[in-house]
């Protein structure tokens, strides 16, 4: 066998494996597009993501359809409070935590809001630190669905001008 085949003959799913979920398969291509163009300005950023992935998942809230939008979005929402979310919150949502992340003053609170659900949050970026080559950044993100207000606290980081990750 020629590589070519044999690298081919290895990626060849085995009959034993089950078909792929919608959600996984978008998870992949979410994930895909997420590594494309790292230059992207903000809007071009949400806007992609808008248009690749929200329109499909995350309509009603689903657990599932919020894990698959916060892969896309780089782990920043989480998925306590992205459960919580449709998919148009948590566009809103990634767009005021970029924004918080490249442009934030440090304690000053971004916010974001949805009039279609009545959902609302801020996201309040911390001091830029260096960290292994990585420029990071500490944040919460508070977030008000009904009367219950939800916080959670992150950590992104990014080498260079890449896309901003949530990190361990």
């Amino acid at each position: 066998m020629t590589p070519a085949r044999d690298i081919a003959s290895a990626a060849r799913p085995s009959a034993r494996l089950a078909k792929p979920s919608s959600a996984a398969l978008l998870l992949l291509g979410a994930l895909a597009l997420a590594g494309c163009d790292r230059t992207t300005n903000l809007a071009a950023r949400v806007d992609s993501f808008a248009s690749n992935v929200a329109p499909d998942f995350g309509r009603s809230g689903d657990g599932a359809a919020a894990a698959v939008d916060n892969a896309a979005m780089g782990g920043l929402i989480g998925p306590k409070i992205g459960a919580l979310l449709n998919a148009e919150d948590r566009r809103l949502a990634y767009a005021a935590e970029l924004e918080a992340l490249d442009h934030g003053e440090s304690g000053a609170p971004v916010p974001w809001k949805n009039p279609s659900s009545g959902r609302y949050g801020n996201i309040v970026p911390g001091p830029a630190y260096a960290k292994q080559g990585a420029t990071c950044r500490g944040f919460s993100h508070s977030v008000t669905v009904g009367r219950q207000l939800e916080i959670a606290r992150g950590t992104a980081c990014r080498t260079n001008d890449g896309p901003w990750t949530a990190a361990g």
